[in-house]
């Protein structure tokens, strides 16, 4: 379980937002995208025109139905339905890695 009073304040406002159910469904950040199904996390690359490519790339179980997902970076906030906030960490995003749009 993961403190709020360690966290950096990039990652304290993607909590926030995720908290006041910010990006539903998948968010981008840079060549990537980042979609939820059920309680599972996926990130793709995508295509030039923003649609995911191919297989997932990576995927995270969330222990309960992901309600919302937001990120910037490498940095992945999941907001799940029961109300936990997950905060997961994919290196594989910094490669091109931009500001995350809804």
């Amino acid at each position: 379980v993961a403190s709020w009073q360690g966290l950096d304040p990039e990652t304290k406002a993607l909590s926030a937002k995720v908290k006041e159910g910010g990006s539903t469904g998948s968010n981008r950040t840079g060549q990537y995208i980042v979609t939820a199904n059920g309680d599972m996390v996926y990130v793709y690359k995508t295509k030039v025109d923003g649609e995911k490519q191919g297989e997932p790339l990576a995927c995270f179980r969330s222990p309960t139905s992901v309600y919302t997902v937001s990120c910037h970076g490498t940095k992945v906030v999941v907001g799940c339905q029961d109300g936990q906030v997950l905060f997961l960490e994919a290196p594989l995003l910094s490669a091109g890695s931009g500001e995350s749009t809804t």
